[in-house]
């Protein structure tokens, strides 16, 4: 049978189970503990020592007692220990009714207890919240306690607040449980100051995420300067040496042709001497030994034989300083963006002119696999920069591998309505790590000195200007595939949405 009896440190009356006696025991209302002594026959139901528990519902080795095991003894106050302000409750384990209130918690509700009885907890709780209420309530019954969630519960006024609530499942003697007992706190002040908190975070990282697009765009438009400046510099000097050589070169090619032209008047007449030699032997034979003596001299066999092939040379030489020459005044005009229908395939081998003299020295073989393209709508001189730029970089990854010689391949396709150009290389790749980054402004795996870290970015530029766009695929010693794609009529350029797309990478 149950025994009452008083705490020995506060002297407060509990209710234990005479079976707990000789047991370590916690008090539920000082939380101190003491051991519950044997009972004495013939002593009153008030003793001096013990508290009231039931066995816990989880961990049935401990035996200690916890107030979340207490029972409220008969003739107790609905809530005992409540103050005025306080907002505690017990509810009924199963349906959640209501059973007690406090004084503070009915006042908040609005309602009077004998309506309240008749309600359920969940019913005051906002509609969101409720899945969440049952089964917190229902781990604090499985658990014996539960501490610590929040969830809204609609006041007399009609408003919402938010409830910090503590909960404790209270057992009978038995392990049954008796009622859910809920400490309720307003912390509506603390949430939305955290809400609030949440709400200016979000503008500080939105805000964040605002500057660092800004400060992409301000490199990319650092980028474009320095690349316009570069350019318009570049057509300066190509424009001027291309004037400069080229009237020399007009006079050399002119003079080459009417001296092949000359020669060979010439050496006809020489021919026609050396036919008449044998008679001149018989008319002056001292003249004849001094003309056969000259002859030996000036190696004349060897003139008739090779001035000639030498002048023909000569002049092949100059037509190819011509077409050098051709080059750097279509380079001359990189700095204009003039659209109009250019020739893909004609545009690449332009640019390998250009790097005829760096591929014959690393000894690098182009392979050229060119498909019937049609006209494609673009600036010709910016789609010249972007195949030089992947050409040079083909070239300086090859170097780097450090072999004698290397292979790059050029391919274009016509697909439907767009053009594709493919620039791959057996060079030493591209790291993993750093292909994210290629496309960036100012970045670049070259050596210091090697390179500026815009060819890439300004070629992504371009391309994407056109309204196409470039993927990339590398592995790490094996090589590098560039991959344009571009559509035959050049698209008109959509406002910047801030998305910072970049282009395809495959590691």
């Amino acid at each position: 049978m149950p025994s009452t009896i008083q705490c020995i440190h506060c002297g407060k009356t509990l209710h234990a189970p005479a079976g707990m006696a000789g047991k370590r025991v916690r008090c539920a209302h000082c939380q101190r503990e003491f051991v519950m002594p044997e009972p004495t026959p013939g002593s009153s139901d008030i003793a001096t020592s013990t508290t009231l528990a039931a066995p816990r519902p989880v961990g049935g080795h401990d035996e200690m007692l916890s107030r979340s095991m207490l029972v409220p003894m008969p003739g107790m106050k609905p809530v005992p220990n409540a103050s005025a302000e306080e907002m505690i409750c017990r509810l009924q384990p199963k349906t959640l009714r209501w059973m007690d209130v406090s004084e503070g918690l009915r006042r908040y509700l609005g309602r009077p207890l004998s309506q309240l009885r008749q309600e359920t907890f969940v019913q005051y709780l906002h509609e969101d919240d409720r899945a969440l209420a049952e089964d917190e309530f229902r781990q604090a019954i499985e658990r014996g306690e539960r501490h610590d969630f929040v969830l809204r519960l609609q006041g007399e006024t009609g408003q919402w607040h938010y409830m910090r609530i503590y909960t404790q499942a209270r057992y009978e003697p038995n392990g049954q449980v008796n009622h859910v007992r809920c400490n309720l706190k307003d912390v509506t002040g603390q949430v939305r100051a955290e809400q609030e908190l949440r709400r200016r975070t979000e503008q500080l990282t939105a805000a964040n995420e605002q500057l660092r697009q800004i400060n992409q765009k301000l490199k990319e438009t650092q980028a474009q300067l320095v690349h316009s400046e570069k350019l318009a510099s570049l057509g300066t000097l190509a424009s001027g040496m291309a004037h400069e050589i080229n009237n020399p070169l007009a006079f050399a090619t002119n003079n080459v042709v009417i001296l092949e032209r000359e020669l060979a008047s010439l050496l006809k007449v020489l021919d026609a001497y050396e036919a008449g030699r044998d008679e001149l032997k018989q008319v002056n034979p001292e003249r004849a030994a001094e003309i056969g003596r000259l002859r030996e001299d000036f190696d004349v066999v060897y003139l008739q034989q090779n001035l000639s092939r030498i002048a023909g040379a000569t002049r092949k030489g100059l037509s190819r300083v011509a077409q050098i020459v051709q080059n750097l005044r279509n380079f001359a005009q990189i700095d204009r963006a003039e659209i109009g229908e250019v020739s893909l395939n004609e545009l690449l081998v332009q640019c390998l002119g250009m790097l005829n003299e760096n591929l014959s020295r690393q000894r690098v073989t182009v392979h050229k696999d060119f498909g019937v393209l049609p006209l494609l709508e673009g600036a010709p001189a910016h789609l010249n920069q972007v195949f030089l730029n992947l050409l040079m970089n083909a070239l300086q990854a090859i170097e780097a591998t450090g072999k004698p010689q290397g292979r790059i391949d050029l391919v274009t396709r016509h697909v439907g309505d767009t053009i594709v150009v493919e620039i791959a290389d057996d060079g030493c790749g591209i790291p993993a790590e750093k292909m994210p980054k290629i496309f960036d402004p100012f970045f670049t795996t070259k050596p210091l000195g090697r390179g500026t870290g815009l060819g890439l970015s300004l070629s992504h530029g371009i391309i994407s200007d056109h309204g196409g766009r470039i993927e990339v695929e590398s592995t790490v010693g094996a090589g590098t595939r560039f991959r344009i794609v571009l559509p035959l009529k050049r698209a008109v350029k959509q406002p910047d949405t801030g998305t910072g797309e970049m282009p395809a990478v495959v590691l």
